[in-house]
């Protein structure tokens, strides 16, 4: 692999993260399902339903958190499945 594609890889890994990676509030990449991971979700999660819920009903808006508030506890379910196996 020259340099070129070792700095595209690089780049492509600090835009995505690793694949087992997750990147928290702050922007610090931890190990996903660990439990700072899980806390992280449940904090999101928390704070999209106060959102969400503050919101009128039948607006385009509450629609997009209801499918992001979906997003966040399947990633939730996933990361303690993880937890649980280690």
């Amino acid at each position: 692999m020259n340099a070129i594609d070792k700095l595209r890889s690089l780049i492509t890994e600090i835009v995505n993260g690793a694949p087992d990676q997750h990147r928290t509030l702050g922007g610090k990449y931890i190990s996903f399902g660990c439990q700072q991971c899980v806390d992280d979700l449940e904090t999101r999660i928390t704070d999209a339903a106060e959102r969400r819920d503050s919101l009128v009903h039948r607006s385009d808006a509450r629609t997009h958190y209801n499918g992001l508030l979906k997003v966040l506890r399947r990633d939730l379910r996933a990361a303690r499945k993880v937890q649980d196996s280690e």
